[in-house]
């Protein structure tokens, strides 16, 4: 199976439901498919920024890697929620891709009922399949469109042939592109941050500058105007024009302080990004605020030690001599006794003086950088994940 000399056999696993993820969970299911005990913890990749976590399995045995191999090609964590799982392979995994482009086809009209088994099923009659996904949104729901990998370029060649024109699950020569460009690939957009003022026939204007508006949902709060707008050509053959359009619209229009010359109150600036389900929405919110701590994370400290009834300005006093400081927030919140505070410096240079020097009546306080705390749980997460892992052993 692995071709590399002196690799193991690594078991990949990929589109894992985080909620379901756990050590436990994958060695159970490989037991319950194949009655393989597996001795050695996989190796559950949690990235805070991706939908889904990934796995390594490995099984040393090559009879049992083998049949794991085929009896967890595809498999379900939780109902309703594929996953899919494939053997280290050099060309799949490797740093040049470009040599099995001939390899691979793009399909897209995928039926949205359609499993992973049965797409493998319906292509496998032009050849071996190497690799095949469909591509998931964040709920597990089909994309509509995925990816098939053949195990030699013949293969793919047919499958183009005879599908190239098919009305669900029609093949297009694969084309490599750079995986920011497939984010890109979108025609909603959702815009807010518009005058008060502002009516569905003004919206409408702005945004029809950009291209034929094939559909507009305009609605207001108490926060003012917002609207979705759909780009897309009168030929549904041209597919490239409503990404197009919609693209340009938020490359023009996102972060602009002034809207047809007038500038916007309150310091406000246009909002204008591909719309997304509220699932993506949070998801996208949940990475820029992890990026924003992240960027923090040497000027914000933790402190504790202080006296209880030490008030905000004092603490701000006190830290003050030895930078600039962006934000303080003592808590508990509201209450006389202050048991902790954070501090965040403009520089994280000042903050290391801070924590290394500051004390009170001669006492050194309990001072540390903070820790990001979705990072935190991904931790805690890690080490109950192995307590439980040791104990199913």
């Amino acid at each position: 199976m692995n071709t590399a000399q002196g690799t193991q056999n690594y078991l990949y696993l990929y589109d894992l439901p985080k909620s379901q993820a756990t050590s436990t969970k994958l060695a159970s299911v490989l037991q319950q498919r194949t009655g393989i005990v597996l001795a050695r913890m996989p190796q559950i990749r949690r990235d805070i920024n991706r939908p889904f976590y990934s796995a390594i399995m490995t099984i040393p045995e090559e009879d049992k890697f083998n049949l794991a191999c085929k009896e967890m090609r595809y498999f379900e964590l939780a109902q309703g929620k594929p996953s899919r799982a494939l053997p280290f392979d050099n060309d799949l995994l490797g740093s040049n891709p470009q040599k099995i482009v001939d390899h691979n086809i793009f399909v897209r009209r995928i039926p949205k009922e359609m499993t992973p088994q049965q797409l493998e099923e319906h292509f496998s009659r032009y050849g071996d399949i190497k690799s095949l996904k469909i591509s998931l949104n964040s709920d597990h729901e089909s994309r509509g469109y995925g990816f098939v990998c053949f195990q030699d370029p013949t293969s793919a060649a047919r499958a183009l042939q005879a599908e190239g024109s098919a009305d669900s699950n029609q093949v297009i020569a694969y084309q490599p592109r750079d995986k920011r460009d497939f984010r890109k690939i979108y025609n909603n957009i959702y815009a807010k941050n518009f005058p008060m003022d502002f009516t569905e026939q003004d919206v409408h204007k702005l945004f029809s500058t950009f291209g034929r508006i094939e559909s507009m949902k305009f609605m207001t709060n108490d926060k003012g105007p917002y609207a979705f707008i759909c780009f897309n050509s009168e030929d549904k053959q041209d597919r490239e024009y409503g990404p197009k359009c919609a693209q340009e619209a938020v490359e023009k229009l996102n972060g602009e302080s002034t809207v047809n010359g007038v500038l916007l109150p309150d310091n406000k600036k246009l909002y204008v990004k591909e719309a997304l389900k509220r699932t993506d929405r949070e998801a996208e919110r949940l990475r820029e605020t992890i990026k924003y701590k992240s960027s923090k994370k040497r000027c914000n400290l933790y402190v504790k030690g202080f006296p209880e009834t030490m008030t905000e300005d004092e603490l701000r006093t006190l830290f003050q001599q030895y930078g600039e400081i962006e934000s303080l927030k003592m808590h508990p919140p509201g209450e006389q006794k202050k048991l902790y505070a954070f501090v965040c410096f403009k520089k994280p240079d000042e903050a290391s003086s801070a924590k290394e020097n500051l004390t009170i009546n001669d006492k050194r306080l309990t001072i540390n950088h903070y820790e990001i705390k979705e990072i935190r749980e991904i931790q805690t997460e890690a080490a109950k994940d192995k307590h439980d892992f040791q104990l199913f052993r």
